[in-house]
């Protein structure tokens, strides 16, 4: 059952991951990566962060073993919140 649920997690980060660096050069919601640099940086870095631990999901889930699962979760858990508390910094920059 965790291998399911952390396959979900994977495609999730994968969406994410693949969303943020296809709009690394326009604009979407409040955010403009094209005025600001810093926030096309952050993307990039994120997005790339958030595919690498997608990849590390799936061959965890593939494994089958219990830390290592933990472990990635964990990561993949406090980057989402790490890259939303750097995303709000840029939120009404202008």
């Amino acid at each position: 059952m965790i291998a399911i649920l952390t396959i979900i997690f994977a495609l999730i980060l994968l969406f994410l991951g693949s969303y943020l660096l296809s709009h690394r050069n326009k604009q979407f919601m409040y955010f403009d990566p094209t005025q600001q640099p810093g926030l096309k940086t952050m993307m990039t870095f994120w997005g790339a962060e958030f595919l690498l631990v997608a990849i590390g999901c799936v061959a965890v889930a593939i494994t089958g073993n219990e830390v290592w699962t933990i472990i990635i979760l964990t990561i993949g858990s406090f980057s989402g919140t790490f890259m939303l508390m750097t995303m709000t910094r840029f939120l009404y920059k202008k």
